[in-house]
């Protein structure tokens, strides 16, 4: 039992024996303490509705309720379309530029052996040819995707 001088050493594990993490010796220690000790029976009962109260708070943010007016809003819609085209844009004008660089690089340069670049060429051809079959197989997909018109 508690004093007020001495607390119990069990109501430290109290929270281990509401969840179940403690070894089978434990947990005996724990419940036969808590037959002779109402202070930690006084506390279990108060983690318990706690727990309880804690499974049925339901959390609504601001986002949640105002998301299909964010989510509908038009100028916003467009201004994101418009920044991934010019993000898918650069990225491409830049990767074709690197590329071409390259691929003249790799051509006009008679210093490197002939097998490396036959191979940084087939690197990077097969790189394409991934891409291409995954890009193909997104769209495809994309026609039969039964969540397409799933709101968040």
């Amino acid at each position: 039992m508690q004093t007020e001088q001495q607390p119990c050493a069990v109501a430290e594990e109290l929270s281990g024996y509401l969840d179940g993490e403690l070894s089978q010796q434990e947990q005996q220690r724990v419940m036969i303490h808590l037959r002779s000790c109402p202070h930690c029976q006084q506390l279990l009962a108060d983690m318990q509705a706690l727990r309880g109260d804690m499974k049925v708070a339901v959390h609504v943010s601001a986002d949640a309720r105002d998301l299909p007016k964010i989510m509908g809003d038009k100028p916003a819609r467009w201004l994101g379309i418009l920044g991934w085209s010019a993000l898918i844009l650069g990225v491409l004008l830049v990767t074709s530029f690197f590329f071409w660089e390259l691929a003249l690089d790799l051509l006009t340069n008679s210093s490197v052996p002939w097998w490396v670049r036959l191979g940084i060429a087939g690197f990077y051809l097969g790189l394409l040819g991934l891409f291409l079959m995954v890009l193909r197989q997104r769209l495809v997909a994309m026609k039969t995707d039964k969540y397409r018109k799933v709101k968040l």
